[in-house]
């Protein structure tokens, strides 16, 4: 499983991490720091569980072709 897709995966994250970035700065600039701060926050957990879904989904996959 190790080497698949592992760069789209990185320029995703890059741009997630620009763009989280950005809307702390928004956030800052508007006086809701501690708001923009929990969405990021939020966001980056769900971007997590998808990723450790998906993760966990294409093992599975993979290991059932792998032994057919």
């Amino acid at each position: 499983m190790d080497g698949r897709n592992t760069g789209l995966r990185s320029i995703f994250i890059i741009f997630w991490v620009i763009g989280s970035i950005f809307w702390i700065m928004i956030g800052a600039l508007d006086d809701n720091f501690m708001q923009s701060a929990i969405t990021i926050a939020i966001g980056w957990v769900i971007l997590f569980l998808y990723f450790w879904i998906k993760d966990e989904y294409m093992r599975k996959k993979w290991n059932d072709l792998d032994e057919s």
